[in-house]
């Protein structure tokens, strides 16, 4: 590459990029879950209602408790931090997978929303003994 070239290089839009992100997120093959506060999903992307079993449209119903042993603990879901962990989660029809997640309170104008980033871990991953 010459140096010519890199100059003028420019950056895409932001609606560009945007459009980057989404797209990449929509078909990757990891979980992804947008909650507000009240815990309920307000967007996924298509690996998250594969992960559950869902139609998109039946999981934007549901919030995070629905799926995990004991609901939801809203002094956890309310945390302003990063965090992160495993758990068990039911499907649709009823069988268990174990999950490890990471989420991050975000910001869209004046609202906060959490994106939890999810993906399925097999038994035998030393972190499945730590699901809860």
């Amino acid at each position: 590459m010459t140096e010519e070239s890199v100059t003028e290089r420019k950056t895409p839009p932001d609606i560009v990029l945007a459009s980057l992100l989404g797209d990449g997120a929509e078909h990757a093959e990891i979980g992804l879950f947008i909650y507000d506060d009240d815990g309920k999903y307000v967007a996924i992307n298509r690996y998250a209602a594969e992960l559950l079993g869902y139609d998109r449209s039946e999981l934007l119903e549901h919030d995070v408790g629905d799926f995990t042993a004991g609901g939801i603990d809203r002094d956890v879901l309310l945390r302003l931090e990063r965090r992160e962990g495993v758990r068990v989660v039911e499907r649709k029809d009823g069988s268990k997978a174990t999950v490890a997640f990471v989420v991050t309170p975000t910001q869209v104008g004046s609202l906060w929303f959490y994106l939890a980033v999810v993906w399925e871990i097999t038994p035998d991953d030393p972190r499945a003994s730590a699901a809860y």
